[in-house]
């Protein structure tokens, strides 16, 4: 095989509608863990998802808005 595969970008575009859309349950689980419906460690469990989401929205953001360069030939 030709290439480095190690190189290929898997993600041409980011599309930052889905980052709302994924913050919802999260926040759903929390409450539902403050307030009593479910376990403490569910709660936990939403604060490391919320970090994860966290991380993800800010790289999600630096490679949208970062230039892109072009391959040298």
């Amino acid at each position: 095989m030709s290439g480095d595969k190690s190189k290929r970008v898997l993600i041409r575009q980011v599309n930052l509608i889905w980052y709302p859309v994924a913050l919802v349950p999260l926040v759903a689980l929390f409450l539902a863990s403050a307030y009593g419906y479910l376990p403490v460690l569910a709660g936990l469990l939403s604060v490391f998802l919320l970090f994860f989401w966290l991380f993800s929205f800010g790289f999600a953001i630096y490679s949208k808005f970062r230039k892109s360069k072009e391959p040298r030939q």
